[in-house]
């Protein structure tokens, strides 16, 4: 990626040979700037985030860009978008950040720099931007649940409990612990299920609450996720009660 200073010498030997070529469209602007999806990183796979920047000026002939999160925990790095649409001095450049299990989830700022120059002349200009929070990334998160016993007598206890857990930071899955984890159920026969019960998840990402057995129907879980984590949702689990 280009830097700053060997840019900025340019333009301050340019200012003292004399004016810049008056052949400008305008002056170098980076209009608008935008990362898309929702990115969730896995385990030895490469993730993509695709990126969209506007740029005006007179001839850009560069436009990099770099993902950064908030908490310095994560960095990808794009060089030299291509331009997909309109003019060489007015036009919309697209790329693709590429993340890894080293980059953690969160929100990431994304920062722009763009150059403006003609190969016949020794003017350059060189501007940056960025937007903060444009993109969040998440880990990859996995979550299961059981139900027992199976059968279940009515008026008998019964267990709904399962394990949360997600992409750490040595690159493999682990338990993810102080996590709400929510119960539904669905009575035989319905097409839509009711929250039953919100358990927290404990030091080895378990979670586990007792029920009444009252009538047949089938149990899932469902983990919302959080600017980190993945969100997560079971399959529907049989309760059979005789």
């Amino acid at each position: 990626m280009r830097t700053v200073a060997p840019l900025a010498l340019l333009v301050f030997a340019a200012v003292l040979s004399g004016p810049a070529p008056a052949q400008a469209e305008g002056p170098l602007t980076i209009r608008a700037m935008k990362a898309y999806g929702n990115p969730v990183i896995v385990p030895g796979k490469k993730t993509k985030v695709p990126v969209k920047v506007a740029v005006t000026g007179t001839k850009i002939t560069d436009v990099d860009v770099t993902l950064k999160h908030a908490g310095g925990k994560g960095f990808a790095l794009i060089s030299d978008l291509k331009r997909v649409s309109g003019t060489a001095g007015d036009g919309v450049w697209r790329g693709t950040a590429l993340l890894d299990a080293n980059d953690w989830g969160g929100r990431y700022t994304i920062e722009v720099a763009a150059t403006d120059g003609t190969s016949k002349d020794a003017y350059y200009a060189f501007k940056t931007a960025k937007k903060t929070g444009a993109v969040t990334v998440r880990r990859a998160a996995k979550l299961n649940v059981a139900v027992a016993p199976r059968p279940v007598t009515k008026g008998a206890k019964l267990r709904v409990q399962g394990t949360l857990r997600a992409l750490g930071a040595k690159g493999a899955y682990a338990a993810l612990k102080k996590q709400k984890i929510e119960i539904w159920f669905k009575p035989k026969g319905k097409k839509k299920g009711t929250r039953i019960a919100v358990v927290t998840t404990n030091s080895k990402g378990r979670y586990s609450r007792l029920f009444t057995a009252k009538k047949d129907g089938t149990v899932a879980a469902r983990y919302n996720g959080t600017t980190v984590w993945q969100k997560k949702v079971t399959g529907w689990k049989t309760v059979d009660v005789r």
